[in-house]
């Protein structure tokens, strides 16, 4: 094929041009699967490309390599998905905030990290300290203290020591097991290793945390409302 605008917009040409738009696009999938994918559609254009129109038989190979390579990966997260295996409670876990991982990837986090049986009186943060672990209650109940004063709680479903973890900082507050509790929880250094390790891993933990943060603030707002209103009541 010539170098000319003329065979650039030839229906050869065009051809060509799909398989690289393919490529492009497939950089753009925050999915792996996805991108795989695309990336075998774009070599299989770039195939008949070259068959039909070049006549190269090493764009050919490579290409046909591309599309083995990318069909074996595919197949092997695929038989790695159907084995994960989660137990129920590690399913809530998933579901309520890991639901945009893989299963394949969920369980790779959550065996970063272990499960623990709380004690009452187990404090998993210390106001102004360093935070060494990020918790994830399942069962059970953590009271927060400010200044030795207790100013909220945790429960189900809630992290604790998350913004220290992700920002970085000291703890803002004391975080102590007020009943026994159930919960996961995975060493803050690990997890600042996974945000430079695997950002996309750590951007999923990171959005689940947003979740929850935003259900805290959602119940904080809620108690502040019922509080005011029967101070409302009981002065009115």
């Amino acid at each position: 094929m010539e170098l000319t605008l003329e065979s650039a917009l030839s229906p050869g040409g065009m051809v060509g041009h799909l398989s690289y738009l393919l490529l492009v696009i497939s950089m753009m999938m925050r999915s792996m699967t996805w991108l795989r994918l695309l990336v075998i559609a774009s070599a299989f254009v770039a195939i008949a490309y070259d068959t039909i129109w070049l006549k190269d038989p090493v764009g050919v190979f490579w290409e046909s390599l591309l599309v083995t390579v990318n069909i074996v990966q595919i197949a092997r997260e695929w038989f790695i998905e159907r084995r994960a295996r989660f137990s129920v409670e590690e399913m809530q876990f998933v579901n309520a905030r890991l639901s945009s991982l893989s299963k394949a990837d969920a369980r790779r986090f959550l065996n970063m990290g272990a499960w623990i049986n709380g004690p009452t009186g187990a404090v998993l943060t210390t106001e102004n300290q360093d935070v060494d672990l990020l918790v994830y209650l399942v069962k059970g109940r953590v009271d927060i203290f400010l200044n030795d004063k207790l100013v909220g709680a945790c429960g189900p479903g809630n992290f604790v020591g998350e913004m220290s973890v992700l920002g970085h900082r000291p703890a803002s507050a004391t975080a102590i097991v007020a009943e026994p509790s159930r919960y996961w929880m995975i060493p803050s250094q690990r997890l600042r290793t996974l945000q430079i390790s695997d950002p996309v891993l750590a951007g999923a933990v990171e959005t689940g945390i947003a979740r929850d943060l935003r259900t805290k603030i959602i119940s904080h707002n809620e108690a502040h409302s019922k509080s005011a209103k029967s101070a409302q009541g009981f002065y009115g």
